[in-house]
């Protein structure tokens, strides 16, 4: 059964049974969150034994999740198993698990994006008696409710210009993201000042922020010698290669939403509007040369680029940095054609 994450609550209390969950996607921060929401807020009242098994760990022992979810705890009333890097081959142990529904148990499956074809996702989505929570990236509305939902928590008060900014630099990370606001948190909290966006800066580390919006310019303007450098720095700071790829995958995305505007009659003023976050206007005139000088088809073209070398960082994390700057160096190229002139 798919569900929504504000049904979690209700689900657990009406059900202290067996309960199946498959929690999944490439939002790694936000399935760290319901885990975390699980254990300290939804089984606040029980006192419950922990279990973690790795696909390693089923790979050794096979026998391993049914015996850890059929043993009986001296201590605890309930217990919470947790299944991470699940593989297809493990299916029938799962099954096994599930169709026994051991008593006072939960199960949860943690995956990555995996695919709607999956075994994994249809037996999940397809039993009533299971539970299926994507968790995708945050996009600009789900990005302001977190904003909005953290200022309330914490009393804090923030203008529209903080509030755009934070819609531009946090991560579609959701733990990511979290993290970042709990700097301000800390900050303000019991302070006796008003937010403004020059702290706000400075407090979330803004050089990262700027070297993404350089770095997305450079390849734009088929500037490879600067470009390479940006990403050389990017990565000796800690950024995650496929966190590179989605700063470049988001401008592009940015471009084709104005340009199919463009294409739908509206100028390029009137296009930007529709653009959440809203732009920057110091970035303005470097976005508008973009969007006129690359065709919406090449655009597409290399978006299509960019998510393969995402998946290809994914499933080959050692040469994650490579495949990350020479994918991102090959749009660069391009952008040399559309600039000569």
């Amino acid at each position: 059964m798919i569900i929504k994450d504000f049904q979690i609550e209700k689900i657990i209390n009406e059900n202290k049974g067996f309960l199946p969950f498959l929690i999944y996607g490439p939002n790694e921060g936000l399935i760290r969150d319901h885990i975390k929401k699980i254990k300290s807020e939804y089984l606040n009242d029980v006192d419950f034994e922990e279990i973690s098994i790795s696909s390693k760990s089923l790979d050794l022992n096979p026998d391993i999740l049914q015996t850890s979810a059929n043993s009986i705890s001296m201590f605890n009333s309930y217990k919470l198993i947790i299944l991470e890097s699940f593989k297809d081959k493990h299916m029938r142990e799962l099954e096994s698990v599930i169709n026994a529904a051991p008593a006072q148990t939960m199960l949860i499956v943690k995956a990555d994006n995996i695919k709607k074809t999956s075994k994994l996702r249809k037996l999940f989505e397809n039993n009533a008696l299971c539970y299926a929570l994507a968790c995708y990236e945050d996009d600009a509305k789900s990005m302001m409710r977190l904003i909005d939902n953290f200022c309330k928590e914490n009393n804090i008060s923030v203008d529209r210009d903080i509030k755009n900014y934070l819609m531009q630099t946090l991560s579609t990370d959701r733990m990511i993201s979290f993290n970042e606001l709990q700097k301000i948190s800390l900050f303000y909290t019991n302070a006796n000042t008003t937010p403004n966006l020059e702290e706000i800066k400075n407090l979330l580390n803004d050089t990262s922020s700027n070297n993404f919006q350089k770095m997305n310019e450079s390849v734009m303007y088929g500037n490879t010698a600067k470009c390479s450098g940006i990403i050389s720095k990017l990565l000796s700071e800690g950024n995650n290669p496929i966190s590179i790829l989605r700063s470049l995958i988001n401008y592009l995305k940015r471009i084709q939403k104005v340009k199919v505007e463009i294409k739908k009659g509206s100028n390029f003023d009137s296009a930007i509007k529709f653009l959440r976050p809203p732009l920057f206007w110091k970035d303005k005139d470097n976005f508008q040369q973009h969007c006129i000088r690359w065709p919406l088809n090449v655009i597409e073209k290399n978006l299509s680029q960019l998510l393969d070398a995402e998946i290809d960082c994914k499933t080959n994390s050692k040469l994650s940095s490579i495949l990350c700057e020479r994918s991102i160096l090959a749009i660069c190229h391009e952008g040399k054609q559309h600039f000569q002139n």
